[in-house]
């Protein structure tokens, strides 16, 4: 049930971007057990992330919907069944039978044996690997005329380091520092660690599960790319943030090497 582009180009490359709610899509036996309207989802979504994961020639790109199965949370919270799952949205119908349910937490686990099959490909290459998990979040959810949410709680790139060891902290405090202050038409781009969002259930994942062996960091980028209520995207603001992280994150990882 969940699509997803597994593309690896490079095998000479250890790094891997990955854009879990980059999709869309619902299943089609889903669509009448998910009374929310498109736009409210697309609101919630993470578009256009797969973008920037496509920057690396090794990334994963998922288009199935957060909304049929959360690939950032555990298997047991994966699948949202209650306004508190999915921020307070009425977002499934209580009838939803069982047979589904049990159909979307199987594709959940399948996803992670695939992941787990590609990541020791490359391990099998390479001593270790470097994975971005990109996201991207709302700072207007005051409305649409409505100022946004502050500068000083809503940086314009946070980078998640939770769930991973501390000893590795230092690593992605050289990414922000490669990435804090580049400039953004004019504005410098504001990069800090651990506000708001510290990382998920994936970067968790691959922490616990090949320790010593990667690093997974987690890449929220505001929506200063699009307009969060319209849907609207500015492909120009899109692509010099890619080029900004996809340029300085391959200089960070040659001096990682």
């Amino acid at each position: 049930m969940i699509s997803s582009n597994f593309h690896l180009a490079n095998s000479d490359q250890a790094v891997l971007a990955v854009a879990i709610h980059n999709g869309h899509h619902l299943p089609e036996a889903l669509i009448p057990y998910t009374p929310l309207s498109d736009a409210i989802r697309f609101r919630e979504e993470d578009p256009y992330t797969g973008d920037i994961a496509g920057y690396f020639d090794n990334h994963v790109i998922v288009g199935t919907s957060r909304f049929a199965v959360d690939l950032n949370r555990d298997l047991q919270h994966a699948v949202y069944l209650r306004p508190e799952d999915a921020w307070g949205l009425n977002v499934r119908q209580p009838d939803l039978p069982e047979s589904l349910l049990k159909a979307l937490y199987e594709s959940y686990t399948n996803w992670y044996s695939a992941l787990s099959y590609q990541i020791d490909r490359i391990l099998g290459r390479h001593p270790f690997l470097f994975v971005f998990d990109i996201h991207s979040y709302n700072h207007r959810r005051g409305g649409a005329t409505v100022q946004p949410a502050p500068q000083s709680e809503n940086p314009d790139i946070i980078l998640g380091r939770s769930n991973m060891p501390q000893k590795l902290y230092p690593w992605v405090e050289k990414l922000r520092k490669r990435l804090d202050q580049q400039d953004f038409f004019g504005h410098p781009l504001d990069v800090r660690c651990d506000v708001k969002f510290s990382g998920g259930h994936l970067s968790r994942w691959l922490h616990d599960s090949y320790p010593d062996k990667l690093i997974c960091i987690a890449v929220e980028f505001k929506k200063i790319f699009m307009d969060e209520h319209s849907g609207k995207l500015n492909p120009v603001s899109l692509a010099r943030l890619r080029d900004i992280f996809g340029q300085e994150s391959k200089a960070w990882l040659t001096d990682m090497s």
